[in-house]
């Protein structure tokens, strides 16, 4: 377990050592670099960050409120793991807080407002555009829970509500690990009859097909909110996460995830 590379990335920006921990552990988890079942080794964790246990500590009771790792007898920490029940709750509450946030934020949308949540599908659209091949498009796929996360909190903001929003990004968090989960699965996986070498071509259609479809529910979703039509950005919503959704949810449960811990 090398946390090194995670670390790194995240140094500038942590004020505090427990929060640079936070950040890196994280990471880590939401981009299965620490996968579902894997336990935590405190000691090994504070070594690698040159640092005691009490920050280790600290930063691990903040990821098991967020719901990523969990306590488990005779194991210690472990790494909670993917199911599709909790990911089933993950899309119910999604749905309902969302919801909220957009109730609020759409009678305040701004054209400022527009502007900038239409930025984030201009930039999630040009990156897609330029992930035509393979390399480039698996990359993007790693990255896509940021890009939506961007999107979703800027469509928020104006709600002005920063305990539903940060709760809502922790929702977030989840639902994208569960999607990279999921596009780690499609990637390795062929088909049945389908050649390695068509697979990974079939997959960069699959993967532009389903984010065009995205990113114009996206564009949708900001358009009702700058005519401050909270009952029709909401219905957008609500068929968004549910649609997409339930292909997770059931591509989950085709590939047998599950087990006594969910990330939830």
């Amino acid at each position: 377990m090398n946390l090194d590379s995670y670390a790194v990335g995240v140094a500038r920006n942590a004020p505090t050592v427990t929060e640079l921990i936070v950040q890196a552990l994280r990471r880590a988890i939401l981009e299965g670099a620490l996968p579902g079942g894997a336990t935590v080794h405190q000691e090994k964790v504070a070594k690698q960050f040159g640092v005691s246990r009490v920050p280790i500590r600290e930063a691990l009771l903040k990821l098991e409120g967020e719901g990523l790792v969990e306590t488990v007898p005779r194991r210690g920490v472990v790494v909670t793991t993917l199911s599709a029940e909790g990911f089933e709750e993950i899309l119910e509450m999604r749905i309902a807080l969302e919801s909220l946030a957009l109730e609020r934020a759409a009678p305040r949308f701004t054209d400022a407002d527009k502007e900038a949540a239409l930025m984030w599908v201009q930039k999630a659209r040009d990156d897609m555009l330029a992930s035509a091949n393979p390399d480039t498009n698996k990359e993007l796929a790693s990255r896509w829970g940021e890009l939506n996360w961007e999107f979703h909190r800027r469509l928020y903001e104006p709600a002005d509500r920063p305990r539903l929003l940060a709760s809502i990004e922790n929702l977030q968090q989840l639902f994208a690990r569960h999607l990279r989960m999921r596009m780690s699965i499609d990637w390795e996986t062929p088909q049945e009859g389908e050649s390695s070498d068509a697979a990974p071509h079939k997959k960069v259609a699959a993967n532009l097909r389903d984010w065009a479809t995205v990113l114009e529910e996206h564009e949708q979703m900001v358009l009702a909110c700058s005519r401050h039509d909270a009952a029709a950005a909401i219905a957008l919503l609500k068929h968004h996460i549910a649609d997409h959704g339930a292909r997770l949810l059931q591509r989950l449960r085709d590939v047998g995830q599950g087990g006594k811990t969910s990330a939830n």
